[in-house]
């Protein structure tokens, strides 16, 4: 009997890795998880700091050093665009940088940020959108609080969700052959990939992947799944030559807003 328990076990633990691998728990990709710490850091410091100014701001309140606030953050970020104060009307009070000045006066109570941090007074982290200048862009708001306890307007930092993540992404694995990197929103589009140009297509509905079954199956499971791993086909380098993709990916969160992280490794 005991014999029999003992080959019992061990056929139990030589089964054991081959059992994992059949429910589909793959090994992480080069970099995804390394790249996720890096991508999530830049965007909380980012975050802290426009929480930082909302906090100064409702204590000086917009018409004292509110310029010198909001330069603070666009200077220690890279990716962002412009710093604004916006008042409860919707109105933008005071813009940093100052080549950006002009746009002060002008309404936004309309764009989709502003509309949900009206209706929950909670920070918000915006999709991607295409702005008037013509790039893609993102933003981030947060309600500014007077020592009463009274919301006074909000302060708001626009910047590029592809900026923020190229400047960690592309010097990373430029370390690792065959390997790279992209991202979607929840809707599927794309916010970032090396090639610029795929930056803000609907993976869905852009012409340029309707022919691909196999990476819009893919890009159905990214977009309703946090995490997960697949593969797909696609063509890659000067000669258009089809490839195999092992694929894994995992989700960069901020105030509700979901970032799909891909990483993708050449078979």
């Amino acid at each position: 009997m005991k014999k029999t328990f003992a080959l019992f076990a061990l056929l139990l633990l030589c089964l054991a890795p081959a059992r994992v691998l059949a429910m589909g728990t793959p090994p992480h990709l080069p970099g995804l998880i390394e790249l996720r710490s890096r991508i999530s850091a830049e965007l909380n410091a980012l975050d802290s700091d426009l929480a930082a100014a909302a906090q100064q701001l409702g204590t000086v309140g917009f018409y004292g050093n509110s310029a010198e606030i909001l330069q603070k953050v666009y200077d220690a970020h890279p990716s962002v665009v412009d710093v604004a104060t916006i008042n409860p009307e919707g109105y933008l009070m005071t813009v940093r940088p100052a080549r950006y000045k002009k746009a002060e006066g002008q309404r936004v109570n309309e764009q989709s940020h502003f509309r949900a941090i009206q209706k929950s007074g909670r920070p918000v982290m915006s999709e991607m959108f295409k702005t008037v200048e013509g790039f893609y862009a993102a933003a981030l708001i947060y309600p500014v609080i007077n020592l009463k306890g009274q919301t006074i307007g909000y302060v708001s930092a626009v910047f590029k969700p592809d900026a923020l993540m190229g400047k960690i992404i592309k010097p990373y694995l430029a370390q690792l052959p065959r390997v790279d990197a992209f991202a979607l929103q929840r809707d599927g589009r794309i916010i970032y990939d090396h090639d610029i140009l795929q930056v803000g297509k609907m993976t869905f509905s852009d012409p340029a992947y309707q022919s691909y079954s196999e990476l819009l199956a893919l890009a159905a499971r990214i977009t309703a799944e946090a995490s997960g791993a697949g593969t797909y086909t696609f063509p890659v380098g000067l000669t258009n030559a089809p490839a195999k993709k092992a694929t894994e990916w995992v989700t960069v969160s901020l105030h509700g807003t979901d970032w799909r992280l891909v990483v993708a490794k050449a078979e």
